[in-house]
Parts: structure tokens; sequence; C-alpha cells
């Protein structure tokens, strides 16, 4: 095992002890860093599976669905360290990129809340640090005193637009987000939770919500 960092994961799981231990099992075995997942009342059995597997890390077994903002704010409560990692169950993550991202945070201003690396293809384009007005939620690495100052995921939000809503009061605050574009996580998308009619319809439900919540609260349509 290598130095602990001052960064500690965070994942939110809804039925994804199988994605998982297949996408980030190495870097929790790894033991550089702490883990907090917090099992979404998953109705397959992943919390006891994740506990037994990923002993090193602290599973928070919730017994229903309280959705992704919440759940998530519940796993940074329990966060000591100076940054926090907030990842979709379906990234693939290593540690050398973990390791990246916080050297390159460590060494950016304090006003810098959100430091994104790139989840998507196009995104990875080399051309180092790029502001944002927002980035998209399935890596994030926080400054912890920034999401304690802007009050961690507005809670009203079940699923989805959760991070763009927190990127907007972060940027209302004066605080500052970067996409990293040289550093690219890959993101297996749509691998969180196992696949059903029924999930399908409810994320389109929730979908179309948040969009409108988010509409209604800030009253503008979203950034670059």
């Amino acid at each position: 095992m290598g130095a602990l960092l001052a960064t500690t994961l965070v994942i939110v799981s809804f039925n994804s002890f199988k994605v998982i231990e297949q996408c980030l099992g190495g870097v929790i075995d790894a033991g550089n860093l702490g883990v907090i997942i917090v099992d979404n009342g998953s109705p397959d059995g992943s919390a006891s599976a994740l506990s037994a597997r990923f002993p090193s890390a602290e599973v928070v077994a919730l017994v229903q669905n309280i959705g992704y903002g919440r759940a998530a704010n519940k796993g940074f409560e329990r966060v000591e360290t100076e940054y926090a990692l907030l990842l979709n169950p379906d990234i693939v993550g290593d540690m050398e990129t973990i390791q990246r991202l916080e050297q390159r945070m460590g060494g950016l201003s304090g006003d810098v809340a959100i430091l994104a690396p790139a989840v998507n293809p196009r995104d990875f384009r080399r051309d180092g640090l790029v502001e944002r007005d927002w980035v998209i939620g399935a890596a994030l690495l926080f400054r912890m005193q920034s999401w304690a100052d802007v009050g961690g995921f507005d809670e009203n939000i079940f699923l989805f637009s959760e991070e763009t809503d927190l990127c907007m009061r972060i940027k209302e605050a004066g605080k500052k987000i970067f996409l990293d574009s040289d550093v690219y996580i890959e993101h297996l998308s749509k691998q969180s939770s196992t696949p059903s009619v029924e999930v399908d319809f409810l994320k389109d439900w929730h979908y179309a919500w948040s969009n409108q919540y988010l509409a209604v609260k800030h009253g503008f349509a979203h950034g670059k």
C-alpha cells in the first residue's frame, strides 16, 4: 500500500455491486484512499455484498432509495479529508488518475471548488485546464470546504441535474469549476444499476421533472 491520499472516494450504489467490483475494485483494494459507499436501498443485496467484498470501505446501507444527491450528501457528511472524489459506479478508475487529479487540485487556488476529468472522449483534447460553468457529474473531485460552503446537493432533486444545480450554486458563490482535459476516465454509461423497463421509465420521469425544477429554480438554461 502506498501513501494515503488526501482524497476520500464516495460512491452511491443502487443494485451496483457487480459493476463496482468490475470498474473500481482495484482502486478500493489498493488501500491508498478512504472509501465510502452509500447503498441507496438496493433490493438485490448489494449492501451486504459490498461490505463482504470490500471490508476496508465504509458501507452506509440506507433502508430505502432516497435519491442520488441526498445519498451522496450522506457520504460527504462522513468525509474527513481535504478532498472528496464522487464517482459513478460505472467509472473505470485507477489510482494514477486519482493521484493526478489530487495533485492538480492541490496546485490550484482555493476558490476552485470542483475539478473534473474528461469522461466524454470529445473533451479529451489535452488542452489542459478549462474553466467551465458546469461539468458532467460522473466523476467530480470536490474541495470539501467549498462543498460545505454551498450546502451540498439539493435534496429536492431525486435524480438527474443535481450536479448542474450544484455547479450553478458554486458559480453564484464566486467559486470556480475546472475541467482537466488532459485526464480521461472511461465512463461505461448506463451501467450504474441493473437495467429494467421499470427503472428506465422512472429515469425518464425524473429526468423531465429535474430539468423543469432546475429551470424554475434558476430561471435560465444550462451554461457552457
